[in-house]
């Protein structure tokens, strides 16, 4: 149960966090980038700061990591 219980925190930690990554980044490129863009970028942050490293490759297992998904399909989002 304590288990559940962490997931559940971490996994609306994560939430908060993209969310923020997210409408920083749509006030600064709303006007000039496409949704997706700004949600490439959002994801690339995200990873960028889970990882703490500049690696196409682990910027996407990062992001895998940090969004509960496959690091192969992370790496293409990147």
């Amino acid at each position: 149960m304590t288990n559940h219980l962490l997931r559940a925190g971490a996994a609306k930690q994560h939430k908060e966090r993209v969310d923020f990554i997210q409408n920083y980044l749509s006030t600064i490129f709303d006007q000039c980038l496409h949704a997706k863009r700004i949600a490439s970028l959002a994801n690339g942050a995200l990873g960028v700061m889970t990882s703490a490293s500049l690696a196409v490759s682990i910027i996407g297992q990062s992001l895998a990591q940090a969004r509960g998904m496959l690091s192969k399909h992370a790496i293409k989002q990147v």
